[in-house]
């Protein structure tokens, strides 16, 4: 398995536990936002996967804690619609 296709399913598997748990809340109401506007699970979760990796990204390079409300607006930023 590649290394990037490992790196995809982990965040796919994050998503889908945040999704699960409700934690963070803007999680779920981002898929269910998505879901309703016609887009397949699929697309759904990878879209909520590429915010996930912008903050990830952020965490590391800054050395800084996960900041919800900073992935909060980048899952608000995800159109219903491609």
């Amino acid at each position: 398995m590649s290394d990037d296709r490992t790196v995809r399913d982990a965040f796919l598997e994050t998503v889908l536990n945040q999704i699960e748990t409700g934690d963070p809340p803007e999680t779920k109401a981002t898929f269910e936002r998505l879901m309703a506007a016609g887009q397949s699970k699929s697309q759904a979760l990878q879209h909520i996967a590429a915010a996930l990796r912008i903050e990830m990204n952020r965490m590391l390079t800054e050395s800084s804690p996960f900041d919800n409300k900073r992935f909060a607006a980048l899952l608000a930023k995800i159109p219903s619609a491609d």
